[in-house]
């Protein structure tokens, strides 16, 4: 069925409070807005709240900011804790460190359905050059003409053609079963579907696999995946690369699952309703 109901955009976040901000005004600028936007801290040292609250004003949808505290590297823990507060009827899962164009959340929108999530195409991955071109007013206007080159259209347009030749592969032929892939950064997905295999499973500490554990359970329940983002697109603010993502510390955990997987066990082991530890999580309403 189409969903026609509140989208809630939550945003993976730790430190880096200027990208953040840009990823917001971001949000703003689209042609279709979020009921609400959940922040979801990994632990940062800086002040989100404090920066946050003092461009409140910009912002057409309410905020809220959950936080855990800083034990490492953990996504999947951290995006658990947003997705059992969402009031959305629809979840957007947006990195910090991504803008959109004008109909981004509207193209979510317009094919919101239960039964399948969404996958834009990867990000275009702004060079270092790029990234510092990127104005307040380019974001305002979503129009990223003047820093995006043909070549990174032509990656994007690829990209969808192929994730619609692993859908129709996965519907017809039903010789793959788990493509176009979860990308996590960039996802969207009805809140009942997500709590159908009980979300991001908690054990994923460190980098690496919890997008795919997710996906694999996701096929597996029987919810398929498909990118309809024919004009619109995400753009990726450059960093340094993080070190710390060069090679997974879940493969182990990951392959042992993998096997569990395909035999019917879609469900996180630790996941939404049993979540891992006993960590104090806070939640501010910060407009």
């Amino acid at each position: 069925m189409n969903l026609v109901g509140r989208i809630t955009v939550i945003i993976s976040v730790y430190n880096r409070v200027d990208v953040l901000l840009k990823a917001l005004l971001s949000i703003q600028a689209q042609s279709v807005k979020p009921f609400e936007v959940l922040l979801s801290d990994d632990g940062s040292a800086e002040d989100i709240v404090g920066a946050v609250k003092e461009q409140k004003d910009k912002y057409d949808f309410k905020i809220k900011y959950i936080a855990q505290a800083d034990k490492g590297f953990r996504l999947a823990k951290a995006r658990n804790n947003a997705i059992r507060i969402a009031e959305g009827d629809y979840l957007v899962f947006w990195d910090q460190d991504v803008l959109a164009t004008a109909n981004y959340l509207k193209t979510f929108s317009d094919h919101f359905r239960e039964g399948k999530f969404l996958i834009p195409p990867d990000p275009v991955r702004l060079t270092e050059d790029q990234t510092a071109a990127v104005t307040e007013r380019m974001i305002e206007s979503c129009d990223y003409s003047q820093i995006v080159t043909a070549g990174q259209i032509r990656a994007l347009r690829r990209r969808v053609y192929k994730d619609w030749y692993y859908y129709l592969e996965t519907r017809y032929i039903k010789r793959n079963s788990y493509k176009p892939k979860v990308r996590g950064g960039i996802l969207g997905i009805a809140k009942k579907d997500i709590l159908l295999v009980d979300g991001y499973d908690e054990n994923y500490q460190g980098w690496g696999a919890e997008d795919d554990d997710l996906g694999r359970r996701l096929y597996r329940a029987g919810i398929r995946g498909r990118n309809v983002f024919h004009k619109e697109y995400p753009l990726h603010l450059y960093h340094p690369p993080n070190k710390a993502s060069e090679k997974s510390v879940n493969l182990d955990y990951y392959n042992k699952r993998l096997a569990e997987i395909r035999k019917g066990d879609f469900r996180a082991v630790n996941g939404l309703s049993n979540p891992l530890g006993e960590d104090e999580i806070t939640v501010n309403r910060i407009n």
